[in-house]
C-alpha cells in the first residue's frame, strides 16, 4: 500500500509550505525519525535526499550537538580470504547515544562484487570490493583486482571510483576522512605487502585522481606494517610494528605537506592496540595481559595529546569486568574482535561512558 503523501498527515498541504521551511522544519528532527519518515511519503524522501536539506541538518546537527555513533567498520585480519555476509551487505548500523537504541539503515548492493572489507567516516561508506568468483572454472591462482564502492546510506546513493594504482594487491588498511559540510571525502589506502614500493596511496574527491604518498618512516631492516590509523586535526594518525622487535610507534602523515612526523615512541607491549577519534580528542586503546601470570586481558585507554606528544591514562577495565561484560574471557586469542566506538569525556576529562563492540 503506498505510505500518505505530505497533504495527508496532519492536515498539512505542500502548497501551503514552502520548500525552505519544510527542509528547515525537517532538520530539526532527530536521524532515526528521518530514516522512518523517508520510508513513510514519497515527497518527504525527496526532501530529504536532497543537496540543500543536507546542509541545513548538518548545520543543525552541530548546534544540537546531538550524539549519533555509526559502526564504523568492519575490520577482516586477512580480506583475501574473508568477506562480509551478502545478508548483511549494504546495512548500516547506528547508535543513537543519547536514546541508546541501534538503528538499521537497508542500502542498495552490487550484486557481481563480494566485500572483503570497509570502512566509514561521518556515515560515508567505502566498501573494499572484489568480483564474485565464477562457479567454473575459477583459476584459483588468479589476479584478484579490487575497487572501492562508496555508498551514502542516508542519501541512497552509490558509486565506484577509479581504480587504484594498486589495484592488483589487496589493501590492509583503508581509512574514509569526510567533511559533510564541503562535501570533500579522501580515502587513504594503505599496502602492507611490503612488495611494493609505494605503500600509500590517497584518492582526493575533490579532484577525483589518486596520488601516492611519501614513503613512511622505518625502523629496522624489515618492513614496518600498520595496524591502526585514523583521521585527526587534518592529519593520518598511523601505528606501525616493527616487524623483528614488534616495537611499536605513532607516526603522523600530514597530507597537505606530504610529510611524516615520529608523534610517540616505544608504545606499551599489548596484543591490541587501536586509535580512536571522539569527542574531538585523539585516543589510544590497549588490550594487554592483565598480570604475567595470567592469559586474561584487560583494556586501556589512553588520550595522546598530540601538540605536548605525551599520553594520559582516561580510564582501565580489569579482566574481571570484561569477563562479566562479554561474558567470556578475553585472552590473547580474542582481544582483536574487541573494538572502540566511541567515549564521552566530563567537564574534568575523566571518562563518563565508553562505547565498546565486540565481535565475540
Amino acid at each position: 500500500m503506498a505510505g500518505p503523501s505530505l497533504s495527508s498527515i496532519h492536515g498539512v498541504q505542500q502548497s501551503n509550505l514552502p520548500l525552505d521551511v519544510m527542509e528547515c522544519v525537517l532538520s530539526l528532527l532527530p536521524l532515526p525519525v528521518l530514516c522512518r519518515m523517508r520510508t513513510v511519503c514519497k515527497e518527504w524522501n525527496h526532501i530529504i535526499c536532497s543537496s540543500s536539506f543536507h546542509d541545513s541538518y548538518e548545520q543543525t546537527w552541530k548546534e544540537r550537538g546531538h550524539g549519533v555513533c555509526f559502526l564504523t567498520k568492519f575490520n577482516s585480519l586477512n580480506p583475501f580470504h574473508t568477506k562480509i555476509d551478502r545478508s548483511v551487505r549494504g546495512t548500516t548500523c547506528f547508535l543513537d547515544l543519547d536514546e541508546r537504541r541501534w538503528y538499521l539503515i537497508k542500502g542498495s548492493v552490487d550484486q557481481g562484487f563480494d566485500t572483503r572489507d570497509m570502512a566509514m567516516d561521518d556515515g560515508l561508506v567505502a566498501e573494499i570490493c572484489c568480483p564474485v568468483p565464477p562457479k567454473e572454472g575459477y583459476n584459483i591462482g588468479a589476479r584478484i583486482i579490487w575497487c572501492i564502492q562508496m555508498s551514502d546510506p542516508i542519501l541512497k546513493m552509490r558509486w565506484r571510483l577509479d581504480p587504484c594504482p594498486n589495484e592488483n594487491r589487496l589493501p590492509y588498511l583503508v581509512v574514509v576522512a569526510a567533511d559533510r559540510g564541503s562535501r570533500v571525502f579522501r580515502i587513504f589506502v594503505y599496502d602492507n605487502s611490503g612488495f611494493g614500493k609505494t605503500r600509500l596511496w590517497i584518492y582526493e574527491s575533490s579532484t577525483n585522481k589518486w596520488r601516492c604518498a611519501s614513503q613512511p618512516p622505518r625502523k629496522g631492516y624489515d618492513s614496518n606494517y600498520a595496524s591502526s590509523a585514523v583521521v585527526f586535526q587534518q592529519g593520518l594518525y598511523a601505528i606501525f610494528t616493527e616487524t623483528d622487535s614488534l616495537e611499536r610507534f605513532l607516526v603522523l602523515y600530514d597530507f597537505e605537506k606530504d610529510t611524516w612526523s615520529m608523534v610517540l615512541e616505544n608504545l606499551p607491549a599489548a596484543q591490541l592496540v587501536e586509535l580512536v577519534v571522539s569527542s574531538g580528542k585523539l585516543f589510544m586503546m590497549f588490550g594487554r595481559s592483565a598480570s604475567s601470570t595470567s592469559s586474561a586481558m584487560m583494556l586501556e585507554m589512553v588520550e595522546i595529546q598530540v601538540s605536548e606528544k605525551t599520553s594520559r591514562i582516561v580510564f582501565q577495565i580489569p579482566a574481571s569486568t570484561l569477563s562479566h561484560i562479554f561474558g567470556a574471557v578475553l585472552s590473547h586469542y580474542n582481544i582483536f574482535a574487541i573494538t572502540c566506538l566511541t567515549l564521552r569525556l566530563n567537564s574534568d576529562s575523566s571518562c563518563s561512558s565508553v562505547v565498546l563492540f565486540s565481535r565475540l
